[in-house]
C-alpha cells in the first residue's frame, strides 16, 4: 500500500512536518533500510491546478498483511509494489488522474569468498559488480487497504514496476542479467477493494542477496484479489494465485494453483480476528514426479496493543495428498507465519519472526521439506543520517527423503541516509557483511561456507 503526502515543487519541497511511526522489515527481505508494511493514514489532496509535485511516503505500521499467504517465499523486490508500502520519491502531474513517475539506481560492489556456494573444497571467490535501475509508474493513487473515506484518492489505480539487474564479475569476464516485473491494477472505494497483480521475478544464486539455493529460481506469478467489507467491522475477502516456478534443473520446474479465503473481524481498534482457508494444487512437468495437493484451516491474529508493540499470526492445520509413484500417505502438519514488534526506544526496533511450512524442492526433485525459519531483525539509529541494521535467520528443513539442512545467516549493516528523516530518504549508502552457512546432517564432506563484504548505494531522483 502506498499512502503518500503531497507538496508542490515549483520551488525545494518543503519538509513536511509528521509524528514519528514505527518501521519494520518483514524480517526476511534485505533491502536498504527497513521496509515496512503500512496502515492506512490521511491523504492532503494535491493541487488542482495541474502543478507538477513530488509525493512522499509516509509510514506507519500495519501489523497484518492480508495479501501474504503462507506458500509464498520472499522475492528481493516484492516491498517496492505500491500495494506493499514502499513509494520512493515520486515526481508527477496533478490532475483528475495522477501520473506519477519514480526513477532509482541500486549498485553493490562486494566481495565473496565462495561465488557459488559450494563445498571448501570447490569454492572460489570473487568481486561482483551489480547495478539495478529502479523504475516505477502510477496512475492513479495506489492503495492497498480498504480504510474509510477516501478523500482525495482515485479509486482506480494501476502500478508498474521494472527493476532489471545487471551482475559483472571482476575477475572474469562473466556477466550475468536478471529481471524484475511487476504490474497491479486495483480499485479501492469504502467498502470494496479489488486487485489484479502480476509478477515476474528472476533470482540468480551469485548475487548479494542472502539467501538460499532453495529460493534461486525464476517466479511467474498471477493473482486476482477480492475483498468486502459486509459491516463496518467485517471483511470478507478471497485470492486466486497461479504460479509458475523455473529452475536450473529443469525437472523440477512446477505449476502452482492457490485459493485463499477468509473472515475478519475488527473486535476492537486493537485486536483483529479471523478465520481462513489456503488450498492448493501442485503440478510437475515431469509426470513421473506427480502432483499434490493440499487444504489449511487457519486463524488469523493482529493485536496491537500499544503503538510501539504489535503481534501478528496467520497459523493453521494442513493436511497434504501427494498423486505420485512410490505412493505416500497424507501428511498433516501445523503452519504458521508468524511476528512481534517491539519498538524499544524512539531510535531502536526490534521485528521477530517464525515462518512454518511445507515446501516442494527445488534441489531435491519432486522432495517435500518442512522448512522452520526463525530470526529477529534489529535496526538502530545512531543519528538522524547514521544508523545500523542486523539480521539474523535460523533455517531447518526437514525433506521426505530423509535429506536435513541446517541454514543459518547473518547479515550485519551500517547505513547513512542522506535525508533527516529516514521515512524521506532519496539516497542511502550501506556498508555490509553477509554470512551463510549450509550443514547437510545426512552427508558427509556437504557442508558449506560463505561470507561476503560490500557497499550498497541506493539513489531515488
Amino acid at each position: 500500500m502506498a499512502i503518500v503526502l503531497t507538496c508542490t515543487a515549483a520551488t525545494a519541497a518543503t519538509p513536511l512536518k509528521k509524528e514519528a511511526a514505527p518501521r519494520y522489515s518483514d524480517g526476511f527481505v534485505s533491502l536498504p533500510g527497513p521496509l515496512g508494511l503500512m496502515e492506512p493514514s490521511t491523504l492532503l489532496p494535491p493541487p488542482d491546478d495541474g502543478t507538477t509535485f513530488v509525493t512522499l511516503s509516509k509510514s506507519s505500521r500495519r501489523a497484518a498483511n492480508p495479501d501474504v499467504d503462507l506458500t509464498s517465499e520472499p522475492r528481493r523486490w516484492q516491498s517496492a509494489a505500491s500495494s506493499s508500502g514502499f513509494q520512493p520519491y515520486t515526481w508527477g502531474l496533478a490532475g483528475d488522474i495522477n501520473a506519477n513517475v519514480a526513477l532509482g539506481l541500486q549498485s553493490t560492489l562486494f566481495y565473496t569468498d565462495n561465488i557459488d556456494f559450494l563445498t571448501s573444497n570447490r569454492k572460489k571467490s570473487e568481486t561482483v559488480f551489480e547495478i539495478s535501475p529502479v523504475i516505477k509508474l502510477d496512475l492513479g493513487d495506489p492503495q492497498g487497504w480498504i480504510s474509510g473515506p477516501n478523500s482525495g484518492r482515485s479509486q482506480y489505480y494501476t502500478s508498474l514496476l521494472y527493476v532489471p539487474t545487471f551482475y559483472y564479475h571482476l575477475g572474469e569476464e562473466v556477466d550475468d542479467y536478471a529481471q524484475h516485473f511487476l504490474c497491479e491494477t486495483g480499485r479501492v472505494n469504502e467498502v470494496s477493494r479489488s486487485v489484479l497483480r502480476l509478477e515476474y521475478d528472476e533470482r540468480i544464486l551469485a548475487s548479494s542477496e542472502n539467501t538460499s539455493p532453495e529460493m534461486n529460481y525464476t517466479l511467474l506469478d498471477a493473482s486476482a484479489l477480492q475483498e468486502y467489507k459486509i459491516t463496518p467491522r467485517t471483511t470478507l475477502r478471497g485470492k486466486g494465485t497461479y504460479r509458475k516456478l523455473t529452475v536450473a534443473q529443469a525437472t523440477s520446474n512446477r505449476s502452482e494453483w492457490i485459493g485463499d479465503l477468509g473472515l475478519n473481524w475488527e473486535l476492537s481498534p486493537k485486536t483483529k480476528l479471523g478465520i481462513g482457508s489456503e488450498f492448493g494444487s501442485i503440478i510437475y512437468e515431469q509426470r513421473a514426479l506427480g502432483s499434490q495437493n493440499y487444504q489449511q484451516a487457519l486463524i488469523l491474529i493482529d493485536w496491537r496493543p500499544t503503538t510501539k508493540f504489535g503481534f501478528n499470526t496467520r497459523t493453521g492445520i494442513e493436511w497434504r495428498e501427494f498423486q505420485r509413484s512410490p505412493p505416500q500417505s497424507m501428511k498433516t502438519s501445523l503452519v504458521t507465519m508468524s511476528s512481534v514488534y517491539w519498538q524499544v526506544s524512539e531510535k531502536t526496533r526490534i521485528n521477530t519472526s517464525l515462518r512454518v511450512a511445507n515446501t516442494p524442492s527445488v534441489l531435491a526433485q519432486g522432495a517435500l521439506f518442512r522448512q522452520i525459519r526463525f530470526g529477529p531483525d534489529i535496526s538502530h539509529d545512531f543519528s538522524p543520517h547514521f544508523y545500523s541494521t542486523a539480521a539474523v535467520q535460523v533455517i531447518r528443513r526437514l525433506y521426505d527423503t530423509g535429506r536435513r539442512d541446517w541454514e543459518p545467516m547473518l547479515r550485519l549493516a551500517l547505513g547513512y541516509r542522506g535525508e533527516i528523516d529516514r521515512e524521506y530518504n532519496r539516497t542511502n549508502i550501506e556498508l555490509f557483511y553477509q554470512w551463510h552457512q549450509r550443514t547437510r546432517s545426512d552427508v558427509q564432506g556437504a557442508d558449506v561456507n560463505r561470507s561476503q563484504v560490500g557497499v550498497q548505494l541506493t539513489r531515488y531522483f
